[in-house]
């Protein structure tokens, strides 16, 4: 089922199926904002929990699990537990289903809020049996005509990649990229930390999207082929690389919660020229 929240800037429809944006509309000129599917990727948007990508098997306490991508939570049905005209809470606790690829009790929460030209995503994640590791993460396909957007970084000076499934990170010092077609041909995603402060898009249509979060890792990522959209992804966690341990406890950039609940959150601000 669909849910639709609105400012007086934005509108934003959510599906509990997966609990993964579905429209997001800039009103003032009634334009779709979200890649809405296609051949060169059939999603719009994914919320990533407990792992990042394409993870390779994982044990914990001995056991190997093989996970599906991203997670458990794109493949889930989320209840919505509160909701008003500018915000919507989307809630989903582990199962049976759950737990043949992810071994541990938890709550996940997903709160999405619009302020005027602000979409806010807040993630929370809560164990509820012992402490627990996981990544998790957004994932949204932005319209950006040809699959290209000049990417402009407040906060670059300090940046590090870490190429896609390689056990290695090279300082990578930036303030500005063109994210187009040549360039994920070649990297396939690009994967960043060490940034902080704004990271802005700007689309060949006149749309401005920035991002601001506390995330660790940034991922950046498109078809290589085709495709009319761009992922600007925040990452508490990365892609899994084959050097990477195999105990999940001991993966890169885990997060841990013991009970008290953590939270995760970013923003998304929408301008046009």
């Amino acid at each position: 089922m669909d849910y639709t929240i609105k400012s007086d800037i934005l509108q934003l429809t959510v599906t509990d199926e997966g609990g993964t944006m579905r429209s997001l509309i800039y009103l003032p000129t009634g334009e779709e904002r979200l890649w809405q599917g296609g051949p060169a990727w059939g999603s719009r948007d994914v919320a990533i929990f407990p792992v990042i990508g394409h993870a390779g098997p994982y044990t914990v306490g001995g056991r190997t699990y093989a996970p599906k991508s991203h997670g458990v939570v794109r493949y889930s049905k989320l209840a919505v537990t509160d909701m008003s005209d500018n915000f919507v809470e989307l809630h989903l606790t582990s199962d049976e289903q759950t737990r043949e690829t992810y071994p541990f009790d938890f709550e996940y929460n997903l709160r999405y809020e619009l302020r005027g030209n602000v979409l806010k995503l807040t993630y929370f994640v809560q164990s509820k049996g012992g402490v627990m590791p996981f990544y998790v993460g957004g994932h949204p396909g932005l319209r950006a005509p040809g699959g290209e957007a000049v990417i402009e970084f407040a906060g670059g000076e300090d940046a590090v990649e870490y190429p896609l499934g390689e056990d290695a990170s090279r300082p990578m010092p930036v303030r500005r990229i063109v994210a187009n077609k040549a360039l994920f041909a070649e990297c396939k995603t690009l994967q960043l930390g060490g940034l902080h402060g704004d990271i802005t898009a700007q689309t060949a249509d006149g749309f401005n999207y920035t991002f601001n979060s506390s995330c660790p890792v940034w991922a950046f990522w498109s078809n290589e082929k085709e495709g009319d959209y761009i992922c600007i992804e925040p990452w508490w966690g990365i892609n899994d690389f084959p050097a990477a341990p195999r105990e999940l406890a001991l993966k890169p950039f885990i997060n841990f919660d013991d009970g008290a609940g953590s939270a995760f959150s970013y923003t998304l601000t929408i301008t046009k020229d």
